[in-house]
């Protein structure tokens, strides 16, 4: 006998029961969850418990608060306790530098609407009277702190998932996964069978063996976690209060009251993958268990936590907990539909399940039942990752964030494991030049160029590479500059329906001749923006479509997600082709000289298959930076001769190498909006300012979304401020205030090195505000002045771009 159901959720722990409860509640029935032994046999069962709302990216603070508000009220919603507990939490600071951190951070939470105080020692001390408070210099205080029982949310939520009508089975161990013809998937556990429309993977420790049962992999890396229980402690007895969460960010670890004692989970510098011996997979065999202590790896964590809580010196260890949790390489989840997979939900790489379960079920009821999520979830999107994601990259770079969990959170922060992975011919001319790479969806790209073998310094405020920065736009508008542009993501659309696929699916009217290019926005259904993709009619009934690095899996997913009934191929090119960027008022001449004067004739928005020494190139007439430029496009096998004949040439020109960071400052200048930053699917055309590409005499996605709001406006937008000179650089989420109240915060900022103002974008609301009004910006604590300024700031009449 076959069991039938619409969905099929594999895993019983806190995710994937919080999926079914959302699912369930929304009106979903259809919905079966199953699990290989009992719910919360895997990480749920022994983790700590923790509930926070803090996180370095605002919607995943927004999924959390949403989750410690949903536990909180679990207990009357289903009738059964889950042992919720909200009583602040304090983050220590023993350095200045964490203290930047932290007021970065009140900025930060107060611009989402959330509560943020920075404290003194004696504050601490006095809501946490056990604490040795001598070397710090302050903390932080957030209100929406706490703890729950893990077992016990999650029966509650299984109790509510039941009560709304959800369906969920034990002891029911997955063995293989097949499509069916009719696109629904089989699924056999020993002798029953299970068919459905939609699977959702969340299967903690096992969901790469799922994945590799649909043909696809998931770069999760099992690791051990331990902490500690002490028997009960009189001075905790005595105080009539619950103490605070703590989390000593600097010496790495956290606290928390646990009956009558401590709970300590400090985080293991010398950190061990789980399941070592069997290349870290879990066996299915293995159910509620735990590994053997090994409290030595523990030393240095246990003896800052002694300093802190002197009183623990003479307290007994009632028991310890080794238990295995997943990861993903960055330590965020992964989330969403998997690219290339129809019907194949992630829900895994958990670093912080419980206080994530919540918001993160919410997230997927949305996002299976309505499309997508009603936040923006790019950054925890499974999509992020691709098949350079191997299984040692992963292993690599999770050995690297473990131990600096709490690590400080510098603006433009780079990782060093795992690299280089994913490098273009020109990868070592770029660095012998000086370049300080960053990594992107994989590949290896100058962010700036250090002429005296200078590293990345990050900061707060002015970092080291800032002047750098600066000189790198400011000689490229003077001259020309090259930029390595190979990771953007690169497409080709072909069929018989290619042209009519790319109207339905963009904003922009698809160029009808040969060398005719558009800019087009990808909109859903609530005229979100998914994406911006650069169109170019390659005149041989091809389309050669460019978008954003970080959204090449992404883009790819959405347009494959819309073919629906048109003839239509679309192949993912970006590893075969290369792109070198060209901009600035000598970038005609450099290009002209290598290519007898092809470069008179290519119009803005067009592009030409021209010659450029030995090299054939597609030059597209387009530019982010607002100068005269081009994009020159050619063969992966042909970058490094290319390359080399334009830096030859180009020492006649003035020609400078540039990096991303320059870049994205100068497009700030030009009012170019930036995917994952002002365009998301939360940010409408008209609220970006983009309506410009978005046809009146065509249908497509979102179109009347685009059409209302012509008419209406929306009531946030997009503007860009000019800031106080004297005021550090706004890196994003800083609020931003007008006579104190807040009207909405920062999404980029930076030097404007061509006008020479410090600028910024904010998403404000735009009700009682115009342009030339004077607001502020909360910069580390400090306010100051920003007024609106029109778009562009720089050349507003385009021409030095159209010259």
């Amino acid at each position: 006998m076959t069991t039938q159901a619409r969905i099929i959720i594999i895993g019983g722990g806190i995710v994937g029961v919080s999926t079914l409860y959302h699912l369930a509640k929304a009106g979903e029935t259809d919905a079966l969850l199953l699990e290989r032994r009992e719910l919360t046999a895997g990480a749920t069962w022994h983790a700590a418990g923790n509930v926070h709302t803090q996180s370095a990216y605002a919607n995943l603070s927004a999924l959390q608060a949403y989750s410690l508000r949903l536990y909180d009220g679990l207990a009357k919603e289903v009738g059964q306790e889950v042992g919720s507990h909200i009583v602040g939490g304090f983050f220590l600071a023993q350095t200045k530098e964490r203290m930047e951190e932290f007021k970065h951070l009140a900025g930060k939470f107060r611009g989402l609407g959330l509560e943020y105080e920075l404290v003194t020692p004696s504050e601490i001390k006095a809501k946490y009277p056990l604490m040795n408070v001598s070397d710090l210099i302050g903390g932080a205080w957030d209100p929406d702190e706490g703890y729950v029982d893990p077992y016990s949310v999650t029966m509650g939520l299984a109790a509510g998932a039941r009560k709304y009508g959800g369906k969920i089975r034990r002891n029911c161990q997955i063995d293989s996964i097949k499509r069916l013809p009719s696109g629904h998937w089989r699924l056999t556990a020993g002798e029953e069978v299970f068919e459905c429309e939609i699977i959702v993977n969340a299967a903690g420790f096992w969901a790469d063996e799922i994945a590799r049962m649909v043909g696809t992999r998931l770069p999760i890396t099992n690791m051990e976690h331990q902490y500690l229980v002490t028997e009960a402690m009189p001075s905790v007895e005595a105080l009539g209060y619950e103490l605070p969460m703590i989390r000593d960010t600097d010496s790495q670890y956290y606290l928390r009251q646990e009956g009558q004692g401590l709970l300590l989970g400090p985080w293991e510098q010398d950190a061990r993958r789980a399941w070592n011996k069997s290349d870290g997979r879990a066996p299915w065999t293995f159910g509620q268990e735990l590994f053997e202590d090994d409290w030595d790896r523990l030393e240095d964590g246990l003896s800052a936590i002694f300093h802190r809580i002197p009183e623990l010196e003479q307290t007994g260890i009632k028991r310890g907990v080794n238990g295995a949790i997943s990861f993903a390489p960055d330590g965020r989840p992964m989330i969403g539909p998997m690219p290339g997979v129809p019907g194949f939900f992630v829900a895994c790489g958990f670093l912080g399940g419980i206080a994530q379960g919540g918001g993160i079920g919410l997230a997927m009821s949305q996002w299976i039942l309505e499309g997508e999520s009603e936040l923006d979830l790019h950054f925890i999107d499974v999509a992020r990752f691709g098949d350079w994601t191997t299984r040692e990259f992963a292993r690599e770079r999770t050995h690297e964030i473990l131990p600096i969990r709490y690590e400080l959170i510098y603006p433009g922060i780079e990782r060093k494991s795992g690299r280089p992975l994913k490098t273009t011919p020109i990868y070592n001319d770029l660095k012998s030049h000086g370049a300080i790479m960053g990594q992107a969806y994989g590949w290896e790209r100058p962010l700036w160029y250090a002429p005296g073998g200078e590293v990345d310094e990050p900061s707060f405020d002015r970092p080291n590479w800032w002047d750098h920065v600066g000189r790198e736009a400011k000689a490229m508008a003077e001259a020309c500059g090259l930029s390595e542009m190979s990771s953007y993501g690169k497409f080709r659309i072909s069929g018989p329906d290619g042209m009519a696929f790319l109207d339905h699916i963009g904003s922009a009217k698809v160029p009808s001749k040969s060398g005719k290019v558009a800019l087009s926005l990808m909109l859903n259904d609530r005229g979100g923006i998914v994406g911006d993709i650069t169109i170019e009619n390659s005149g041989d009934g091809t389309f050669y479509c460019v978008g954003a690095t970080f959204g090449v899996a992404l883009y790819q997913r959405w347009m494959e997600d819309h073919i629906s009934d048109f003839d239509v191929r679309i192949e993912n090119i970006t590893d075969h082709y290369a792109a070198i960027g060209i901009a600035g008022p000598k970038s005609r001449a450099l290009l002209n000289a290598l290519s007898d004067g092809a470069f008179d004739d290519v119009p803005f928005m067009t592009s030409k298959e021209v010659e450029i020494g030995r090299v054939r190139c597609k030059a597209i007439r387009i530019s982010f930076s607002g100068e005269l430029g081009w994009e020159l496009h050619c063969s992966m096998l042909n970058q490094k001769t290319l390359f080399d004949a334009l830096m030859t040439e180009g020492e006649k020109h003035g020609l400078i190498l540039m990096g991303a960071r320059a870049m994205g400052m100068l497009r700030i200048e030009k009012g170019y909006r930036s995917w994952g930053h002002e365009i998301t699917t939360e940010v409408t055309p008209q609220a970006a300012s983009l309506e410009r590409f978005c046809s009146t005499k065509k249908d497509y996605i979102g179109r009347a979304v685009v059409d209302r709001e012509r008419e209406v406006s929306p009531t946030k937008r997009f503007v860009t401020l000019e800031i106080d000179a004297k005021a550090p650089p706004c890196w994003g989420t800083e609020p931003v205030l007008k006579g104190g109240t807040l009207l909405g915060y920062v999404t980029s900022g930076g030097m404007g090195w061509r006008s020479g103002k410090m600028l910024a974008v904010g998403w404000i609301d735009s009700t009682d505000t115009t342009a030339g009004d004077t607001l502020q910006v909360q910069v580390l604590l400090e306010t100051y002045d920003a007024q609106i300024v029109s778009d562009p700031v720089y050349d507003p009449d385009n021409k030095r771009l159209l010259g």
